[in-house]
């Protein structure tokens, strides 16, 4: 792929990590009852909350879109067309994290609890199939295989109870975005041959 592939899959995940950092802060602080720490990031989103429609536009759906290009570009940057896929799927899933929760109403959450489960377990297939591509450079492998373990790490502390589902959500979206941050910095600032397949 050219260096312009690279530069484009880069600047489309800093892209997805900037605007949903800046809307998370835009709209959490516009919304008087919502705890940056304590609360859900859907909340901002939920039916009845103050400016639901843009945060599910801009911190979802826009983002989700973003993500979907960044994931799509990067497998095929690697070569390797199941994990492109793996990856757009889990922007696809963001994007439809913008349906609204309804906190009474258990029916209408559904379908963002759903696509907040399925978008996460196509990211971690992701992981999993660059961690275990040798044919890939060993730093892509290893931040791949590290970041893996750090989800499911942040997961095992809420079942044990060591910390609470809020701080969860935190960690996971930390993780997600942390990675993304990283990998587009290095598409942007290394030379080619680090992310590119070896030769098989």
């Amino acid at each position: 792929m050219s260096i312009d592939s690279r530069t484009a899959a880069g600047v489309l995940g800093l892209l997805a990590v900037a605007i949903f950092l800046a809307a998370l802060l835009v709209y959490g602080f516009a919304n008087p009852d919502f705890n940056l720490w304590d609360d859900f990031v859907s909340s901002l989103g939920a039916k009845g909350a103050p400016h639901a429609l843009a945060w599910n536009l801009i911190g979802f759906a826009l983002v989700g879109v973003l993500l979907f290009a960044f994931g799509l570009s990067y497998g095929l940057l690697l070569g390797d067309r199941p994990l492109a896929i793996f990856l757009s799927l889990f922007g696809l899933g963001f994007a439809f994290i913008a349906s609204p929760m309804d906190f009474a109403d258990a029916e209408v959450s559904k379908a963002h609890i759903l696509a907040v489960c399925l978008g996460l377990a196509c990211w971690m297939f992701g992981l999993s199939r660059m961690g275990s591509n040798r044919t890939l450079a060993q730093k892509v492998r290893t931040r791949a295989n590290i970041t893996a373990c750090l989800i499911l790490g942040s997961m095992l502390g809420f079942v044990l109870g060591i910390w609470s589902m809020p701080l969860t959500h935190r960690l996971v979206f930390g993780i997600v975005f942390g990675w993304t941050a990283i990998t587009s910095l290095e598409l942007l600032l290394s030379t080619p041959s680090p992310e590119q397949k070896r030769p098989q």
